[in-house]
């Protein structure tokens, strides 16, 4: 699909009107649930289904990086992916930066897991690991979002946002307590974390059950590409750990994954890296959930085309359970 969709500006329509369901000239348009930043619509138009999704326009270039990342994976044969159609940052039509893939027929995961789907899930990570940057230079991608290889400006983001706890000195504390361990881990690492250090590999981000598309021919493939791009495979498989969404896994489930991923025979350093990013991320995830809660009380954080609906007593609770959880792993590690 070279030229933009005749049916944009159904979809146009539809936004301008903050409507879930729009109709005109046989084209349907559906708004889907779920996003916390961008807008998703279903399109149904001339006997086929499409994807339309509006990015929010800031330095991450949403919009490119998943397009980009789909075009990697579907000129790779890799079928983890939909298939790209069509990507625009002009704005002329919708105005926001806007792309646009063929919908995957079948059901998001839920929160709990077959052997089969966790099977899969792990074969897609393998998959898209295989894809080495210096294999596919010809691929304009950036970083991953969020795989910092100084680590600076992670830390960075977790002091600034414990300043911001809302529950009084302990939750702060705690969370400036957990943070402080993160330094302390980095500095006694035996690895040099930085890039360059390790060969890069196509990475997700986000592994959301919600962004995995199980099919009835018992293929699981991935959306939501927007924060994808070069990173360290290490990130990837430690976020499978500790991502809230894959919380209903249990022990066994969480080390079957860790022990069955097959470790890139180039990338010595791999599993001092992974134990860094144990640390890092079971302590971010507090923070994330903070975002959210201060998001609650204040007003949203930054530009979101979704905002998703929260119970602020959940969200609470849900902040000290990951303390808690990142605390556990700080002092058993």
């Amino acid at each position: 699909m070279q030229e933009p969709p005749s049916w944009l500006r159904v979809v146009a329509a539809a936004h301008a009107a903050g409507a879930d369901d729009w109709r005109a000239g046989g084209v349907a348009v559906r708004r889907v649930t779920g996003g916390t930043n961008n807008a998703l619509y279903r399109v149904e138009a001339g006997g086929r289904s499409y994807a339309c999704k509006l990015c929010v326009a800031d330095g991450r270039r949403r919009a490119a990086r998943e397009y980009g990342a789909l075009q990697l994976l579907h000129v790779a044969g890799l079928d983890i992916a939909p298939q790209p159609l069509w990507l625009d940052e002009s704005c002329a039509v919708l105005s926001f930066p806007t792309v646009v893939y063929r919908w995957l027929p079948g059901e998001s995961l839920g929160p709990s897991l077959t052997a089969q789907q966790l099977a899969a899930l792990l074969e897609s990570y393998h998959r898209m690991h295989a894809l080495c940057r210096r294999d596919h230079a010809g691929f304009d991608l950036p970083d991953a979002w969020f795989h910092w290889f100084d680590f600076v400006p992670y830390l960075a983001e977790l002091n600034g946002l414990a300043a911001t706890a809302p529950d009084g000195r302990n939750l702060h504390d705690r969370l400036a307590r957990l943070v402080s361990l993160c330094a302390e881990a980095l500095t006694r690492a035996a690895v040099d974390p930085g890039r360059g250090r390790f060969p890069l590999r196509l990475c997700h981000v986000d592994p959301n059950l919600a962004n995995a598309v199980w099919g009835e021919n018992g293929r699981l493939r991935w959306v939501d590409w927007e924060y994808s791009g070069w990173g360290d495979p290490a990130l990837d498989v430690a976020e499978l750990r500790w991502h809230a969404a894959l919380a209903g896994l249990n022990e066994a489930q969480h080390a079957w994954l860790r022990d069955n991923y097959r470790r890139p025979d180039d990338d010595p350093g791999f599993e001092e890296r992974i134990a860094l990013w144990d640390r890092l991320l079971a302590t971010r995830w507090p923070f994330l959930v903070l975002r959210w809660l201060w998001s609650e009380h204040n007003g949203p954080d930054r530009v979101r085309l979704t905002r998703p609906a929260a119970d602020r007593a959940e969200l609470h609770a849900r902040l000290v359970r990951f303390i808690e959880r990142a605390e556990h792993m700080a002092n058993g590690a």
